[in-house]
């Protein structure tokens, strides 16, 4: 597979604390939705919202839970916001499934994952199948692409969850088998041919990170750079470059996780660390320099999941048991 990483991180893990630098501009995102049924949202707002990824021109991907409980994608162009549902039918039933919109290319194609009811009657790697003994079994990929969907599956996995797709149509993500542990690893579905090939089980290349445990979260255009997480005795991010792999921990004296979660086509990546005060969201510059801390409203529950060209970061935090979707603009703008 194409790897990548950048010199710096191997100077970053020996430093301590984090840089104040970067400055933003907070806006916030509930999804709005129909308070009554079937939806059930008090207000008419989401019980929860998680805004995943972002684009160039600004459009936002995610979720949102309703007052019913149920899973929904979205998409966010401008002001509007379209609900993204995997059909039921895909799984035989009725209605929608529940369904995580997590990444969104510049034309606008979207991928996620949808989680299906039990169905043991179809071949382990179909985009049906769903074991009530394995639950991670039940979670499946899919693009959205020009109001149409197609599974997004790795031949002989039942399982995988894609987190961004390219300008030029390649997905990144993970494959996974009957959990979400050892039999997780990293992978890349790549466009070749038919635009819609890789999305009904084409032909794929050696795609696989070799560790386990492990799951692509993001990549610069053309697979230069790759970041992710993987897991050993705690959770880390990794940057892969030239073959090279590089874990990668935010320093924090009392460091307990860090995940990468998204890249930008500069090399600034984002993501999240536990340490003993909480929850961070952080930002990691190209220059080998401290990673910025990012706590939306001084809440210590925040998570940073996408970043686009123009260095805009998109993620969530959590008040009162709540998530919201945040969108923080530089206050000073970054040429792209």
């Amino acid at each position: 597979m194409r790897r990548a990483a950048l010199a710096s991180i191997v100077v970053i893990g020996l430093l301590a604390g984090q840089a104040e630098g970067q400055t933003f501009d907070y806006t916030f995102v509930d999804v709005p939705c129909n308070p009554g049924a079937p939806t059930f949202c008090p207000g008419g707002v989401a019980v929860q919202t998680i805004v995943s990824g972002i684009n160039a021109a600004g459009d936002l991907v995610g979720s949102f839970v309703d007052g019913a409980k149920r899973q929904h994608g979205f998409v966010r162009h401008g002001d509007s916001y379209t609900t993204i549902d995997v059909p039921g039918e895909w799984a035989g039933v009725t209605g929608t499934l529940p369904t995580s919109a997590n990444g969104i290319n510049p034309a606008g194609e979207i991928v996620g994952s949808y989680t299906l009811p039990v169905n043991i009657a179809v071949p382990p790697d179909s985009p049906a199948y769903c074991s009530a003994a394995f639950p991670a079994a039940c979670v499946k990929g899919f693009l959205y692409r020009q109001g149409a969907f197609f599974p997004v599956l790795f031949p002989g996995h039942p399982g995988a969850v894609p987190q961004r797709i390219m300008p030029n149509g390649d997905i990144y993500g993970c494959l996974h088998d009957n959990d979400l542990g050892m039999s997780m690893y990293g992978a890349v579905w790549s466009r070749t041919g038919d635009r819609n090939l890789m999305a009904n089980g084409g032909e794929l290349a050696d795609t696989t990170l070799d560790k386990p445990m492990s799951m692509n979260n993001g990549a610069t255009p053309g697979g230069e750079v790759i970041v992710g997480l993987w897991m050993d005795t705690r959770r880390h991010g990794f940057v892969v470059q030239n073959g090279q792999f590089q874990s990668y921990d935010v320093p924090s004296g009392t460091i307990k996780v860090t995940v990468i979660w998204d890249i930008n086509p500069r090399g600034e990546f984002v993501g999240t660390y536990v340490d003993a005060t909480g929850r961070h969201g952080f930002l990691q510059e190209p220059d080998g320099s401290l990673p910025i801390q990012l706590d939306v409203t001084g809440q210590t529950d925040t998570i940073a999941y996408g970043i686009n060209t123009s260095g805009v970061i998109v993620g969530t935090y959590a008040v009162g048991g709540l998530a919201h979707g945040f969108v923080a603009t530089p206050l000073v703008p970054r040429r792209r």
